[in-house]
C-alpha cells in the first residue's frame, strides 16, 4: 500500500533512514532478517537464499528450489513501524524496523478490523453527545 507522506511528520524519511540503518543496523528487530537480501522463510525461521538468488533472477531461483515451491522466496524490504499504531508518536522507543512479515503480523490486528468493517469505519460512525 503506498504511503501518504503528507500525513508523517515532514522529516520522517530522514527518521526511518535513521532507524533503519543505524539503530537496527539493516536488520529486521524482531527475526533479524537482512535487510535487501533473498532469504527462504520456513518453519523455523528463515536462511539467506545461494548467491546465485540475491540477484533477484527467479530462472536461477526455479532452478535451485528442488521443490518448486516458490512462496517461501522473499526479499526483505524493512519499513518503519508505529509499535502503538498513532503514525504521530514517533518517539525512538515507539518505532521499530520490522521485515514485511513481521511488519504484516504487527498489523494484523488492524488488516483484519478493516476487512471486516472498511479502513474509515471509525470516521463514518456518527458522535452522540452526551
Amino acid at each position: 500500500m503506498p504511503i501518504d507522506y503528507k500525513t508523517y511528520h515532514p522529516k520522517w524519511k530522514k527518521i526511518s533512514a535513521f532507524i533503519r540503518y543505524h539503530r537496527a543496523r539493516n536488520k529486521c528487530e524482531r527475526c533479524g532478517a537482512p535487510n535487501e537480501m533473498v532469504i527462504i522463510r520456513n518453519e523455523s525461521g528463515w536462511t539467506i537464499a545461494a548467491d546465485e538468488c540475491q540477484q533477484w533472477n527467479w530462472e536461477k531461483i526455479k532452478a535451485s528450489n528442488s521443490a518448486g515451491d516458490l512462496e517461501h522466496f522473499t526479499k526483505v524490504v524493512l519499513a518503519v513501524a508505529h509499535l502503538d499504531r498513532n503514525k504521530h508518536n514517533n518517539r525512538f522507543w515507539n518505532l521499530a524496523a520490522l521485515c514485511q512479515s513481521c511488519h504484516l503480523r504487527h498489523d494484523r490486528s488492524q488488516h483484519v478490523r478493516n476487512r471486516k468493517y472498511g479502513r474509515h469505519h471509525k470516521e463514518r460512525q456518527i458522535e452522540i453527545p452526551f
